[in-house]
């Protein structure tokens, strides 16, 4: 393998800025960007992604995009490359009959079925980097983790009050966030393979899930309800009303479900007709769920933060106080020292109109 060299990273980086957008609409296929590059000017000669629904993969767009002029070039890719066939053609092969000359990889891909791409490429002659890329590591950290944990990336999102609430008792919904984070969490739907909620937040609450930015309502993910020991039935409008969207209910198995056909039910074990919450993700990962958005009530985030499994946390801070008859976000303490107790360190904040976005990840990975 070579060394990087002071461009690499900036190609990476532009890579990764690529992609983002289209994280959540290439199904259980990672969302990787490919550029090619002339190195001796520096200049980007092609660029793609991973189509919607995985397939063909970026590599192969970009260097098909490049032609003839791809040989002797750099290829900056997300994510390690495949060799094997499976839904597309050996995306190593490709690189090798285009001449490609260098390859920089941001991130090693841990599905065994890719293990020996390197090799293959270096022994046609590609020089070969894997450059640790901090940024592509957090761009396929879903893909990863389904990889090695079995389970999808997990981010919280929460709208917590001035005085520390996220509802009113016995008012359904309470709209703590404004306009501005409401847009800002339609975004991170829209690039999210499923939505989850407890079924005490689809009973009060009625949410929708849905993406209602313009344009972009078929980027609604999977919508997903966890039942708890009282199951769920169709009463509730995330069930029973017809939307469109897909929807799936995750049951303890001889939990109560009654739902349309139309709506998939996912038995996973439990205790006391409640869902094993580790035992959900791992459900989630084995349908392909990457990238998993939460939208938790009480219950559903202090069993989430106890078992360890929130990746990323986001917490919205409203100006507005709730006051009389208000839920807490938690009834142990205040919602920053239960995040610090989870391992989740803050990240930076910034605003999001009235409101204040307060970021909690896992310490970041190597660079």
């Amino acid at each position: 393998m070579t060394e990087l060299v002071p461009e690499d990273k900036r190609w990476l980086d532009a890579a990764v800025r690529y992609a983002t957008p289209f994280l959540g609409t290439t199904a259980d296929g990672p969302t990787v960007a490919a550029l090619v590059v002339d190195p001796r000017s520096q200049t980007l000669l092609s660029r793609a992604v991973t189509a919607k629904g995985g397939r063909p993969h970026a590599e192969a767009q970009a260097i098909a995009a490049a032609g003839f002029e791809a040989a002797g070039c750099t290829l900056y890719v997300t994510l390690e490359p495949c060799h094997h066939w499976g839904r597309t053609p050996p995306c190593v092969d490709a690189i090798i009959r285009a001449g490609i000359m260098r390859v920089v990889i941001g991130a090693a891909d841990p599905d065994p079925r890719i293990a020996g791409s390197i090799a293959q490429l270096e022994s046609a002659g590609v020089e070969t980097v894997v450059a640790q890329h901090a940024p592509s590591f957090a761009l396929h950290a879903g893909h990863i983790l389904r990889h090695t944990a079995g389970r999808p990336f997990v981010t919280a999102v929460l709208a917590v009050s001035a005085d520390g609430m996220i509802g009113r008792s016995g008012q359904g919904r309470v709209h703590i966030a404004g306009p501005v984070a409401g847009r800002w969490i339609d975004v991170q739907r829209a690039r999210a393979n499923a939505v989850l909620v407890g079924a005490a937040t689809a009973r009060n609450d009625d949410p929708a899930l849905t993406v209602t930015l313009p344009g972009l309502a078929t980027r609604t993910p999977l919508r997903v309800v966890l039942a708890g020991s009282s199951g769920v039935d169709r009463r509730m409008n995330l069930i029973g009303r017809f939307s469109g969207y897909r929807t799936a209910v995750i049951a303890e198995t001889g939990a109560a479900v009654d739902a349309p056909v139309s709506v998939e039910t996912i038995r996973v074990t439990g205790s006391d007709g409640r869902p094993d919450l580790g035992a959900a993700l791992a459900a989630l990962g084995q349908k392909g769920i990457q990238n998993l958005l939460v939208e938790p009530g009480q219950r559903l985030l202090a069993g989430l933060l106890e078992a360890d499994l929130v990746d990323r946390f986001a917490l919205i801070l409203a100006p507005l106080s709730v006051g009389e008859n208000g839920v807490p976000a938690s009834p142990d303490g205040l919602i920053a020292d239960l995040l610090a107790a989870a391992g989740l360190v803050e990240m930076g904040r910034q605003r999001l109109g009235g409101d204040t976005l307060a970021l909690y990840e896992r310490p970041s990975r190597p660079d």
